[in-house]
């Protein structure tokens, strides 16, 4: 019998980022994926039933409050977990998850999931992070190396981008203004400490001026996941005076329940500060330029700071600069191989 690894599909960020690997593994046939998906994670993106439904992988689906009761019993089904947390530094909502894998010494396999990741990519609160994963597969070399301890830079493997695009694009589910384009601006701002409130107003007040002096282009604005927090939830709120400004909000608005890559299909340029949203507009073939991009990577492309270097992009929104984002996070395709070999090769030594 073939080794098995589990993958618990706690929402969105692990379909995205993990669906096409296991479907690769199941299609090489050297490794059993057993997967996992909570009832609710269903409700919420009706279009994952499908998605299940024409994939070859074997799925329990159970009410969230089952796994996160019961953790032990559906890990030991499995010889190794496939994961987007390492159970060392997880303190998140399926923390009973990692502390029972770090209770009974069950091997995990990290994979990379934001460009701009804490504790892999980005120092945080400290140096010379340790990881319970055997294996942690990145996107590219970590930039700055005390971020992890030397014995976790061992178990790195770089194997490149690896977010497939996974379901058929949804329409807005309301009609949006007049436009002769969209244009998709995307923060991170969620982040404590990497921006001040000045940072937060400067962006909005930038994307309030285009507005007024373009009022022919739409104006799609977008925080990490559609989600408003509240250090931006004022400045967000003052845009609604805008004609031709529109929300991408998780849970309201014309463009409610749209992804990323759904709001994506609907622009025609795309502006973000660093973070993965630049990669998901690079595999759409989307011209994207960063905004003040405080981080090492994404140097190849146009940087915006102010109205001028603004209007100045997208006067000649081209796509040849994306080229070598891609030529340096790789081809999808044969990366997901990559991080399959990675994680066979893994746990063969396990």
């Amino acid at each position: 019998m073939a080794s098995r690894i589990s993958v618990f599909f706690n929402g969105m960020p692990e379909f995205e980022n993990l669906f096409g690997i296991a479907e690769r593994l199941k299609a090489r046939g050297n490794l059993e994926p057993l997967c996992f998906v909570p009832v609710e994670v269903l409700w919420r993106e009706p279009r994952l039933r499908q998605l299940i439904s024409r994939s070859r992988l074997s799925f329990t689906i159970r009410p969230n409050r089952f796994f996160k009761a019961f953790p032990s019993s559906y890990l030991k089904r499995a010889d190794c977990n496939l994961t987007l947390s390492d159970p060392l530094i997880d303190q998140g909502t399926h923390i009973k998850r990692s502390q029972a894998i770090l209770d009974g010494g069950h091997p995990t396999i990290l994979v990379q999931h934001g460009v701009i990741q804490r504790h892999i990519a980005v120092r945080i609160d400290r140096n010379d992070v340790d990881y319970h994963s055997c294996r942690i597969l990145t996107f590219e070399e970590p930039l700055a190396t005390n971020v992890l301890s030397n014995e976790t830079l061992d178990k790195v493997r770089v194997v490149g981008f690896i977010k497939p695009l996974l379901l058929p694009p949804k329409p807005p589910r309301l009609p949006l203004p007049a436009h002769e384009r969209t244009i998709l601006f995307c923060h991170s701002f969620r982040w404590e400490g990497r921006y001040s409130d000045r940072d937060v107003e400067r962006f909005f007040t930038l994307v309030k001026a285009y507005a007024t002096r373009h009022p022919d282009d739409l104006l799609i604005v977008r925080s990490h996941r559609g989600k408003i927090r509240s250090n931006y939830k004022r400045e967000t709120l003052d845009l609604s005076g805008y004609s031709n400004i529109v929300i991408s909000h998780a849970y309201e608005g014309p463009l409610k329940g749209l992804g990323m890559t759904d709001v994506l299909a609907i622009s025609d340029v795309c502006i973000s500060s660093a973070s993965t949203a630049i990669l998901d507009s690079i595999y759409m073939d989307c011209p994207t330029a960063t905004y003040e991009n405080d981080q090492k990577v994404f140097h190849a492309l146009p940087d915006i700071t102010d109205l001028e270097t603004l209007e100045r992009f997208l006067q000649d929104p081209s796509v040849s600069e994306i080229d070598r984002v891609k030529a340096h996070y790789g081809d999808v395709e044969k990366n997901l191989d990559r991080a399959c070999a990675e994680i066979e090769l893994c746990m063969d030594g396990l």
